[in-house]
């Protein structure tokens, strides 16, 4: 999804964010943390303190470049700017520990009319010095209120109880909800196929059998729906589950582990 999308975000109380992050922060340069899941509006506020500031905004992408390979000498030049500047460091909490000792160097030496906000989405995995010298500030993501709300100011004509009936609430978000809505408005048919392909995986999740595994997975079934049933009902395979997830391990094959092993649960 472009850029232009995010412009249209709406954050509840967003003049008194701002205001709260500029009576905290102890100078104008002071570097700011933005933390919160993925389309819970980041993007959408740093956006709009640039603008508020009346500062030019420059973005560099960290989820792209982890290590900083290419993005070292932009930082520095940027770093040394003249101009008010906010210096937005995309996904920052993906930077490896090499590169976030250079970025933690560049924060004790920056100009200061250049202000870095690091947009992450866990401000632990950020190195505690970095986040010493930083001002966090959270973002909670949307509540399924809030949501609707955001869609009766903007549109007419939205199915909006099939879209809450698609979306699982740890989906609730404002990317996720103009996903939704632009499929049901480009493309009727597919978005009609697609809450019909939902509500066969909700049924299917009533009951998971590990012998039906290969059946899910030849109808299309997505394993993290499944999941989220499993979970709610075990809530002890969270832990494993995460486990899971860091190492980037194969959904389907803990789906079966854990379906396996059901009768010990």
């Amino acid at each position: 999804m472009g850029e232009d999308l995010l412009l249209y975000y709406a954050l509840p109380n967003l003049n008194r964010l701002f205001e709260d992050i500029l009576r905290a922060m102890s100078s104008d340069q002071t570097p700011i943390i933005i933390a919160g899941p993925p389309g819970s509006g980041k993007s959408h506020w740093i956006q709009q303190y640039a603008i508020q500031q009346k500062k030019q905004l420059l973005t560099c992408s960290c989820r792209k470049d982890r290590t900083l390979r290419e993005g070292r000498q932009k930082l520095h030049i940027w770093g040394r700017r003249r101009e008010q500047t906010v210096l937005w460091l995309e996904g920052a909490d993906d930077l490896t520990p090499e590169a976030q000792a250079f970025l933690r160097r560049i924060l004790e030496t920056h100009s200061a009319d250049v202000q870095f906000v690091l947009e992450c989405r866990d401000p632990g995995k950020l190195q505690e010095p970095i986040r010493s010298r930083c001002l966090i500030q959270r973002i909670k993501p949307p509540t399924k209120e809030v949501l609707e709300d955001w869609i009766k100011s903007r549109y007419a004509s939205i199915d909006v109880p099939s879209i809450f009936a698609y979306l699982h609430p740890d989906e609730y978000s404002y990317r996720r909800l103009q996903h939704c809505i632009s499929l049901q408005i480009q493309d009727p048919a597919t978005w009609a196929q697609v809450c019909a392909k939902r509500r066969e995986e909700l049924l299917a999740a009533r009951d998971l059998k590990a012998d039906l595994i290969p059946t899910y997975q030849a109808k299309g079934f997505h394993p993290r729906v499944l999941l989220q049933a499993l979970l709610e009902k075990h809530p002890e395979l969270l832990g494993p589950y995460g486990e899971c997830l860091e190492l980037a391990g194969s959904l389907w094959a803990f789906l079966g582990s854990a379906l396996g092993s059901k009768h010990e649960l």
